[in-house]
């Protein structure tokens, strides 16, 4: 660790910024850093809306009232956190081509 400290030093680092890097590391043996650790699933709340080219800020008025979302208190017992997503929108090959011949 002192040989860490001595070439962050040299690289310009100041000596309390390496102190408190080296004070977050945890120091494991090499079988419980390698050994598989359980994760818990993510609940995550998709918001989905098709995009369309002609409504170009729907996100930006989403985001401007998303506030509203995030104070809810049931969603914080059951979702960690909320996105945006788009859904793709039927196109004109779309309803022209047939998928079956």
């Amino acid at each position: 660790m002192n040989n860490f400290k001595k070439r962050l030093s040299e690289r310009g680092y100041p000596i309390n910024f390496a102190e408190n890097v080296l004070s977050e590391v945890k120091h494991e043996g090499r079988k419980q850093s390698l050994a598989k650790k359980q994760k818990e699933p993510k609940w995550i709340l998709p918001f989905v809306i098709q995009f369309h080219p002609a409504v170009p800020n729907v996100k930006q008025i989403l985001m401007s009232k998303w506030h509203l979302i995030e104070r809810q208190p049931l969603r914080k017992e059951i979702f960690e956190t909320s996105i945006i997503s788009y859904r793709r929108g039927r196109s004109l090959k779309d309803e022209v081509v047939r998928a079956k011949l």
